[in-house]
């Protein structure tokens, strides 16, 4: 009995040994597998780099600097007070208690010659065939209209008077000399006053209007000249700079040539943009002419003045 229990004893001793060193044991590979891995971790990331990239303290996009220029006006420019005893103004909202509105159709054309002179010369797609334009200054001086100067309109928008009954205002963009040698005749034949928008670079050269030309048609009472730029440039597409060198020049140019003080722009293209409206507004213009649809001229678009565009069909067929 004796050897039974010592028996007993000692197994139950080699059995508790025997669990206590396979636990320190597993405990040990774990650990040293731990061990092994941890390296690895903390070079994961710089695998990728660009994972997780880091913050830069460089400068933006040129592009970004330049979109900011152009959004941003010149510090050195000043608006002025006023010209022609008209202070310039600020834009009103569309249809507020401050907003008025003459419901006058300002007609656009460009080229006003034969058609088939127009094709072989390339710009068959700006041309309103002469004997159309000639028929719709008929129709219109036959069907009452008023030939309304550009800043007659513009006059009676800022002081917020009425216009004759059918009042309409009939432009030529560009100073191509068909201008001269076609739409100049017709203002003359019927009496009827025709405003042309001239880039003043462009005078002179091949196709276009000279200077003794324009000063011929000023010095008739059927023709009013107004400021394209200088260049025809897009004013939505250049720096502030360039806005103001195309406006003042042109201005200059019609002064010195045609004795004209002008304060009303016609954006070349029809093409403008905040900077561009801000710009020409703070160089004293009361005014600027657009290519967008419509005729409500209001204060409200004071400096973005719709106009009508026709082609080579009958005026009344645009409801006149």
């Amino acid at each position: 009995m004796k050897r039974i229990l010592l028996f007993i004893f000692f197994f139950a001793v080699l059995s508790s040994f025997a669990a206590n060193n396979y636990s320190l044991v597993y405990a040990q590979t774990i650990e040293a597998s731990d061990s092994a891995n941890s390296p690895l971790l903390p070079t994961l990331p710089t695998l990728f780099p660009t994972i997780t990239p880091t913050p830069s303290s460089s400068a933006p996009f040129p592009i970004l600097n330049k979109l900011n220029e152009l959004a941003t006006p010149s510090p050195t420019l000043t608006p002025t007070a006023s010209i022609s005893g008209i202070p310039a103004q600020d834009i009103v909202a569309s249809g507020s208690a401050q907003d008025y509105c003459l419901n006058v159709p300002v007609i656009l054309y460009h080229h006003t010659e034969p058609l088939e002179i127009a094709a072989q010369l390339g710009h068959a797609p700006l041309t309103e065939d002469s004997t159309y334009f000639e028929e719709h200054i008929h129709y219109l001086s036959q069907h009452g209209y008023h030939f309304l100067p550009l800043d007659e309109l513009v006059h009676a928008i800022l002081t917020r008077e009425n216009l004759p009954p059918k009042s309409v205002v009939i432009t030529i963009d560009d100073g191509y000399i068909d201008a001269y040698t076609y739409a100049f005749l017709m203002a003359k034949k019927y009496h009827a006053i025709i405003n042309f928008m001239v880039p003043t670079g462009l005078v002179g050269q091949p196709d276009y209007m000279t200077w003794d030309h324009l000063k011929e048609m000023v010095a008739s009472p059927y023709a009013r000249i107004y400021n394209h730029t200088t260049t025809h440039a897009a004013l939505g597409l250049i720096s502030q700079d360039q806005i103001i060198q195309e406006v003042t020049t042109a201005n200059q140019d019609l002064k010195n040539n045609l004795g004209i003080n002008n304060n009303i722009v016609i954006y070349p293209y029809g093409n403008y943009n905040d900077l561009a409206i801000q710009t020409v507004k703070q160089l004293g213009m009361i005014a600027a002419v657009s290519t967008d649809p419509g005729t409500d001229e209001c204060l409200s678009n004071i400096y973005k003045l719709p106009r009508v565009r026709v082609g080579n069909e009958p005026i009344e067929d645009y409801g006149y």
